[in-house]
């Protein structure tokens, strides 16, 4: 009886000390990287790729549900994930991101926004509210209307 109640204090103890919002092991600093508004957002995707903080734009930045499926793909591997999203963001794809930051036209809704640029008429950035943090949308398209 002992033995269970000790194993149940540590398991407890464990996730006291595990900050709540923590995915894949990375834990949310809103502090370094904010949230709160879709343009913070973006500012913090820039910065975590500027520090090379890979796994943390993978598990606070990156829609959620993208990503948990993404990991899946790769059996289970979030380390996998990770590495994949650092080859895709060359340094061609982060001048793009930065222009989005810079020149984009933000259109905002309650829980979605959507960022163009005039000279590309085809191409779109999504952000999508969950809880009170923004995150970025895997998707190059606009929703099709219903």
């Amino acid at each position: 009886m002992y033995g269970a109640l000790v194993v149940l204090s540590l398991l407890a103890w464990d996730t006291a000390k595990t900050p709540e919002g923590t995915r894949y092991g990375v834990a949310p600093d809103l502090t370094l990287f904010p949230q709160g508004k879709p343009e913070e957002t973006m500012a913090s995707i820039l910065k975590a790729i500027e520090m090379k903080k890979w796994d943390y734009l993978a598990a606070q930045l990156a829609d959620p549900n993208f990503i948990d499926q993404r990991v899946k793909i790769f059996g289970g591997r979030f380390a996998d994930q990770v590495d994949d999203m650092r080859a895709r963001l060359d340094p061609s794809t982060v001048k793009l991101l930065q222009r989005f930051q810079k020149d984009g036209e933000w259109r905002k809704a309650a829980k979605e926004t959507m960022v163009a640029l005039k000279d590309m008429p085809d191409r779109f950035l999504f952000f999508r509210k969950i809880g009170d943090r923004w995150y970025l949308e895997h998707r190059s398209k606009p929703a099709k209307a219903e």
